[in-house]
């Protein structure tokens, strides 16, 4: 039986606080990309290596995160790598990583207790940092097509410990973990055991 809540991330000092709604248990079966589950995974690639990055991806980027604090997106330190299309979050104080989002930023008024599933809550719209799909040109046997992508994915150890669900050790358990091959691309994505140059 599947389980949907909202859980609340940050980095160590506090200074970045975001929310991700996240339906428990994820699908082990479906591999389709716009599959509608939460994704729970490690890449093998530089970037994530390097920064020990955890996956952990919701459903819709759209609606499913949203950034609370700080109140502008330029007090976030911003790492862009590769094709720069990918902004790699992390806070200026204390310097842990939180998220990673390929896409635009809008700010939205919003009822956080509402949008979290709470029907007792205040009432009160707070201004919020929410996401978009952005636009991507690229070259297609010599034609420019348009594209739109979204990405979200925070890393799941910037979780606040103690939230039911949220419990690392038992995802690795469970077996929910999955490991994919961005480094070299020639595998298909797995359980159970990294890629080359991959990490538990």
């Amino acid at each position: 039986m599947s389980t949907t809540g909202v859980y609340h991330g940050s980095c160590h000092c506090g200074s970045i606080k975001y929310q991700i709604r996240l339906t428990f248990p994820p699908s082990l079966t479906d591999k389709d990309p716009a599959a509608k589950t939460i994704r729970i995974y490690k890449c093998n690639c530089s970037t994530c290596q390097k920064m020990g990055y955890f996956h952990l991806r919701p459903i819709n980027a759209s609606d499913d995160f949203i950034l609370t604090s700080p109140s502008t997106i330029e007090e976030l330190g911003d790492y862009r790598c590769f094709d720069r299309k990918v902004g790699w979050y992390f806070c200026k104080t204390c310097g842990v990583r939180t998220f990673g989002l390929g896409g635009e930023w809008e700010q939205v008024e919003l009822d956080v207790e509402k949008w979290a599933g709470k029907e007792d809550g205040e009432g009160q719209a707070q201004k919020v940092w929410k996401t978009k799909p952005m636009d991507i040109k690229k070259v297609v046997d010599g034609k420019e097509v348009t594209k739109s992508a979204h990405y979200v994915s925070v890393n799941a150890v910037t979780l606040e410990a103690g939230q039911e669900g949220a419990d690392l050790r038992k995802w690795h358990e469970q077996g929910w973990i999955f490991y994919v091959d961005s480094k070299n691309h020639k595998e298909a994505m797995r359980f159970g055991e990294p890629h080359e140059g991959g990490m538990y």
